[in-house]
């Protein structure tokens, strides 16, 4: 009976210890972006501090949908498919929904962020083009045709 403890107590041990390392390596940005109403827009993210270029501000994890499964109403959109990200031309693996902040993110034609895929295929990765400044609105472009108009000075 006690081996088996001390063998249970050993495999929890290292177990944190992987989860530990794992977060310590892999960890993403705590704490330098949150979000807010902006005026004209609805939510936004901004940075809570300064930045510099190619700072990463955000790595989010995603949720991977098949285009198929994404329904429209009578050819408009939904307000779903409104905050869903473009993930592939792969089969299936179409779409992905963001965790995070990463559907707050508005449009700009000269965005200060960029998306991108993390390493691990399952998340999405999010960095500053340029310096940013503490409180500034972090923007990128959707790459997309617009179904909105997008504010005077994002155009």
């Amino acid at each position: 009976m006690r081996r088996a403890a001390k063998k249970q107590r050993a495999g929890a041990t290292l177990a944190r210890a992987t989860v530990m390392e794992l977060s310590s390596r892999e960890s993403a940005p705590v704490g330098l972006v949150t979000w807010r109403v902006i005026d004209g827009k609805g939510r936004g993210v901004v940075t809570t501090r300064a930045c510099t270029a190619g700072t990463e501000v955000e790595r989010a994890p995603v949720v991977i949908l098949p285009k198929r499964d994404i329904l429209l109403r009578g050819g408009e959109m939904t307000v779903l498919e409104e905050y869903l990200l473009y993930w592939s031309d792969e089969p299936e693996r179409e779409l992905a929904m963001g965790g995070g902040l990463l559907m707050f993110y508005n449009h700009s034609a000269r965005p200060n962020v960029q998306f991108d895929t993390g390493s691990d295929g399952h998340s999405m990765s999010v960095t500053t083009l340029r310096d940013v400044a503490s409180g500034e609105e972090l923007l990128y472009d959707y790459g997309v045709p617009l179904w909105f108009t997008p504010a005077p000075d994002d155009r």
